[in-house]
């Protein structure tokens, strides 16, 4: 078979002005030549950034580049066929009896030559190929069915990041797949398979649903289901994510009405919408008009935009994000990374909805687990909702509950489904605080919560227990001594919400200054309660290291020595205000109380500064939510109400 080498010699040709080389038009020319039978390789090249050379350094150092691309290529395949096409696009053919090996050998040589400063050192930094490879195929395929193959190769090598080749045959089956995705959709086939799925969002610790996630399926004839990610990037290139945008919008609005006077009446719904179809002039319109059309509070929608898209769109995304804020809206950063702080800076979001990937890296990366816990530790500093995406086992529920994300969705909680399954399946897991019982210590003669589930370390040599508030209950005794001495410490996953109430009944056998009685660590402070402080108070403290010379202090009179009293302090990180209760009546409110996020180590009895408490300890109780005054009032009533009860008032 006659060789390139052979054929190319002493041919007349249609040349490039600039560079020499063959081009477009003598390419037609020679390919009427070949034999029909001969294998050829296609290898489409193109210059990524070369648009950035003649805008910074101008069209003649462009043109030197070019001309300097052109001899790089002629020399590493000499006697083959290297094409100017136009532009900062090459095509080299190849003589299929090159082995594949050596073919791709010559790809990393051009490669190496471009990046190591042959033409420019300040240049060459930036500059690489994208390689499009179409291998053996014969002539009679056609030039043109050759040339695309390459080209579509080389489109997804842009795509995919630059600077690197890919083999048509290895992704012959995606391009397919592409390409039937683009046909049923202009064709209009689309709007009769898509489905809109729903999966729960779960609180962490409860594993209770807290909101709704939709999800996007294609039931694609013959091939089964799409996943959003599989077609949605196809749909982009040509404006049809759009129409998807109202599509979706008008699905979940409809399901939110179907779903009125049911459990699911006010649960929120995470809907992720394309920056495509916000940037469309009438979009709050759209959106305002379908809230309308189905009566749908604004707060009942969660709007989840790509972190990317803000990179891409620029200002006028920033603007869209701030109209749906100052609307009602709640506006979630959706596949946060890290990577986009600015972001975080210019809009004021309420959730970070993480990439799923930060997660999946933390497996195998040491350094994965670091960033993912201070992507987190940002987020709540900055007082946003943490969601972590792609949850699949229980050791990750734990790692990112001890880190403070507070929702979840994946696998784990369940697979996507339709409405009704979703319904019938999760109507009575709902997150709601009046669900959450307390984790109880009543201290019988042991240190295990009610339900059994957590366990308490007494570090001194002996316990002791003594008859509590009323007769039959039981009470911890705590014998005092040194700093760290005779204190019980509680397991920190008792402590899983972010807002609390704690209660017990307290007796100190003497006054103690400054000693406590509940004492909690953080990652950014402490938080503290003294029946008697040195200034001869009862303090809830809260101390955050973020702020030096702050101490957040509710103040009321001390527990008197020998005596019982009911004590309660409570936290809303919602509000971020602070309570202190004392026997049975509010004491004292506080605004502005700072969130410590996660607790780290709890003490019953002591601290890490003053001399342990000597007193007694009952009815320990702590809630995962702010327990209201009223609720509390009826609590210290109801002890009031036992026939034996001993307590402010020293009836026996």
């Amino acid at each position: 078979m006659e060789t390139f080498c052979h054929m190319l010699e002493n041919r007349e040709m249609k040349t490039d002005y600039l560079t020499g080389l063959c081009d477009r038009r003598g390419l037609g020319e020679i390919w009427q030549s070949l034999a029909e039978d001969m294998m050829v390789h296609c290898l489409y090249i193109d210059v990524d950034n070369f648009k950035l050379v003649n805008d910074i350094y101008g069209h003649a150092k462009g043109d030197a580049l070019l001309v300097f691309i052109s001899v790089l290529l002629n020399e590493t395949f000499h006697g083959q066929l290297v094409v100017r096409m136009g532009g900062d696009e090459f095509v080299v053919f190849c003589d299929g009896q090159i082995a594949r090996g050596e073919i791709e050998e010559r790809l990393f040589t051009i490669q190496e030559r471009l990046r190591r400063g042959d033409f420019d050192v300040n240049i060459d930094k930036f500059l690489s190929f994208s390689i499009g490879v179409s291998y053996s195929q014969p002539v009679r395929a056609g030039l043109h069915v050759i040339l695309e193959q390459a080209d579509v190769a080389m489109y997804q090598v842009k795509k995919s990041g630059k600077g690197h080749f890919v083999v048509y045959e290895e992704i012959r089956v995606q391009i397919e797949e592409e390409k039937r995705i683009k046909e049923r959709a202009f064709r209009g086939e689309i709007w009769h398979e898509l489905r809109l799925l729903y999966r729960p969002v779960v609180y962490i610790q409860t594993s209770d649903i807290y909101a709704v996630e939709t999800v996007l399926q294609w039931d694609f004839p013959e091939k089964g289901v799409f996943s959003e990610e599989k077609f949605m990037p196809v749909l982009k290139q040509y404006s049809i994510d759009i129409q998807l945008g109202r599509y979706v919008l008008e699905t979940v609005c409809a399901q939110k009405q179907r779903w009125r006077n049911t459990e699911f009446d006010k649960i929120e719904f995470y809907v992720r919408l394309t920056s495509r179809f916000l940037l469309q002039k009438d979009s709050i319109a759209v959106i305002a008009d379908c809230m309308e059309k189905y009566h749908v509070g604004y707060g009942e929608l969660q709007l989840c935009i790509e972190e990317n898209d803000f990179g891409e769109k620029g200002e006028k995304l920033y603007v869209v994000a701030q109209k749906l804020l100052d609307m009602g809206f709640k506006v979630a950063i959706n596949n946060f990374a890290s990577s986009s702080l600015y972001v975080l800076q210019r809009l004021p979001s309420q959730l970070l909805k993480l990439d799923a990937k930060l997660l999946a890296k933390t497996q195998y990366n040491k350094k994965s687990v670091y960033i993912l816990r201070n992507v987190i530790s940002l987020g709540r500093d900055l007082e946003c909702g943490i969601v972590a995406q792609g949850i699949e086992n229980t050791a990750q529920v734990k790692m990112l509950a001890s880190y403070g994300a507070q929702f979840g969705v994946g696998d784990f909680y369940g697979m996507p489904c339709d409405e009704s399954t979703f319904f019938e399946r999760y109507r009575d897991r709902l997150f709601l605080t009046h669900n959450l019982r307390p984790t109880c210590f009543q201290f019988a003669r042991q240190l295990t919560d009610e339900k059994g589930e957590y366990t308490g370390v007494f570090t001194g040599e002996e316990m002791a227990y003594t008859t509590g508030v009323y007769e039959g209950q039981s009470a911890l005794c705590f014998p005092g001594g040194k700093v760290g001495e005779n204190c019980v410490r509680l397991p920190r996953e008792v402590m899983y919400s972010d807002s609390y109430s704690i209660c017990f009944w307290v007796k100190p056998d003497r006054a103690q200054p400054w000693s406590s009685i509940v004492y909690i660590t953080y990652m950014d402070g402490f938080m503290s309660l003294m029946p008697n402080s040195g200034h001869g108070d009862l303090f809830f403290r809260i101390k955050d290291d973020r702020e030096p010379d702050e101490w957040h202090d509710l103040i009321c009179r001390p527990a008197v020595p020998g005596q019982w009293s009911y004590i309660c302090a409570t936290f809303d990180v919602v509000t971020h205000i602070g309570k202190l209760y004392f026997n049975g009546l509010m004491v004292g409110s506080m605004e502005n109380m700072p969130d410590l996020k996660v607790a780290d180590q709890i003490l019953l009895g002591g601290d890490e500064y003053q001399d342990s408490f000597a007193g007694k300890l009952a009815g320990f109780e702590i809630y995962h939510y702010a327990v209201s005054a009223e609720v509390i009032e009826e609590k210290f009533k109801a002890y009031q109400r036992m026939p034996s009860y001993e307590g402010p008032d020293g009836r026996k």
